[in-house]
């Protein structure tokens, strides 16, 4: 296997906890090298990285002010670290994401010969300008990535979603989008091979 998964855990109540459970059973079935960044709590898998400090929601950032980055953003660049020293690519998948079929064949396709793919743009609520729930960064651009994504306003100037739009802007032939859905997106597409 040429990845590994990584998600970001922050545990604010019990329905974390199973939610979790959850995310376990389904990306064992897709592989069993997988990290998870904690802050506050352990989630008790193995491969886990405790921050032990809350680094904050997004919101955090933009309305207290705070400056930086944000605890999503803290745990994409410490996993994309941690696979770039596994010789591995990164397929991230947030802690509350489900995988429905082969998503990590479908990505690589997707990402052909660029170097990330992440999700489309979202044409239910919330509307955001891209999807991260889940994506692929190879082995070969995950440098690249933190550098590109590092260079960017901080946390409370630029959400996440509107950096990773800015990244596939600036070097479309690195940076492109993933062809299935669906992130928070409405209706599920039950029908679909993957999603």
């Amino acid at each position: 296997m040429n990845y590994i998964i990584g998600s970001g855990y922050h545990r604010r109540c019990e329905w974390d906890e199973r939610m979790l459970n959850l995310w376990k059973r389904n990306t064992d079935k897709y592989s069993s090298s997988y990290y998870i960044v904690s802050t506050t709590h352990s989630s008790g898998l193995s491969g886990e990285i405790l921050l032990f400090n809350n680094l904050g929601h997004v919101g955090d950032c933009m309305h207290e002010k705070r400056e930086g980055l944000c605890g999503w953003s803290h745990s994409v660049l410490t996993l994309a670290m941690i696979a770039y020293g596994c010789g591995k690519d990164l397929i991230f998948k947030e802690s509350d994401c489900l995988w429905f079929g082969d998503v990590p064949s479908r990505m690589y396709e997707d990402c052909g010969d660029k170097g990330m793919v992440f999700g489309a743009r979202m044409t239910s609520a919330p509307y955001m300008p891209c999807a991260q729930a889940t994506f692929l960064i190879k082995h070969w651009c995950l440098l690249g990535f933190v550098r590109d994504y590092l260079f960017l306003p901080s946390d409370k100037d630029m959400l996440p979603e509107d950096k990773f739009v800015k990244l596939e802007e600036h070097a479309p032939h690195i940076y492109g989008r993933i062809s299935f859905g669906v992130d928070r997106q409405r209706p599920l597409p039950w029908e679909d091979e993957v999603w």
